[in-house]
């Protein structure tokens, strides 16, 4: 069986068993790819939006499945949910008359993703000196903070960090790599001596895949250096302190924009901004030695 005829008949079946009942909108929350970090979200919206029939829709980070699943969508009388840079993109290109909801996009203008009637979103990023600002609180002796990232995916971020570093008496370690395989040595590079005192997660997609996620928290941990975070799951996982959206703040924010947009809402809804949450893992703090102020402690969200 061919690799698109295995898909349609995937799909068939999802389509079917998710068919809505009398009443209820049907919402297709439509993923780039599938994000451990994003899971929070995706159930909060199921919560706040339960009124409707709610069926996922995985991209696997490919156009060509994209294409295939909005092919079965168009026309039909639908709310999109877009997660992440690939599927937003494929949703306005290919369903430009669905009602859209995006989110966990990093640059939603730049990918001409702006509130209009029947299009609004989540944004999915705080301002970064409010990070980097909740970092230094957190551990006052670090002043020297590594970052790998992709230019093509979060170059303004790390723009915007850099400008704010200088303010907050930072120095900010950046190296730009294209790709995946340039991640191992970029990495090793920042870890070796006294380059940095920290290595920082951005929300970049090219750093959350797990075996990369994986990769950076234990060779972090190796070298004795906490890593800083955008999201509490990374915290979870062994960062020693997150300051970002509040990832399940924005699934309930998305589900009160789906009920609104499937209620036949056809003003230009301002894209919404999500809760920060401060989170920090006291146990990896134990084992790296270092003391977390009692203010910092007070301050955070979650302690674990």
């Amino acid at each position: 069986m061919t690799r698109i005829r295995r898909l349609g008949v995937a799909l068939a079946g999802v389509l079917l068993a998710g068919a809505p009942g009398a009443g209820a909108a049907e919402v297709a929350v439509l993923k780039s790819s599938e994000v451990a970090a994003w899971r929070p979200a995706i159930e909060a919206l199921k919560r706040t939006a339960a009124g409707h029939t709610v069926t996922e829709y995985d991209f696997r980070g490919d156009r060509a499945i994209a294409e295939q699943v909005l092919g079965t969508l168009k026309g039909r009388p639908v709310v999109l949910v877009a997660m992440g840079s690939l599927a937003a993109q494929a949703a306005r290109a290919m369903a430009p008359e669905a009602p859209l909801v995006f989110c966990m996009v990093q640059d939603p203008v730049k990918l001409g993703l702006t509130a209009a009637p029947g299009v609004t979103g989540v944004a999915f990023a705080l301002p970064v000196k409010n990070q980097l600002a909740a970092f230094r609180m957190v551990n006052p002796r670090a002043s020297r903070i590594g970052v790998v990232f992709n230019p093509e995916n979060t170059g303004g971020q790390i723009a915007e960090a850099t400008k704010a570093a200088d303010l907050l008496r930072i120095e900010l370690v950046a190296r730009p790599v294209p790709s995946v395989n340039d991640i191992p040595q970029a990495v090793r590079t920042l870890l070796s001596g006294d380059t940095v005192d920290a290595l920082w997660i951005p929300a970049d997609p090219m750093l959350l895949t797990d075996a990369t996620r994986r990769y950076l928290l234990t060779e972090s941990l190796k070298a004795g250096k906490p890593v800083y975070a955008f999201s509490a799951s990374l915290v979870s996982e062994g960062a020693l302190v997150s300051n970002g959206p509040d990832v399940a703040s924005i699934g309930t924010q998305a589900g009160e924009l789906v009920n609104r947009l499937a209620a036949g809402d056809k003003s230009r809804i301002d894209v919404q901004v999500p809760r920060a949450e401060l989170v920090i893992n006291n146990r990896i703090a134990g084992k790296l030695k270092i003391a977390v102020p009692a203010e910092a402690l007070k301050a955070a969200g979650k302690v674990i």
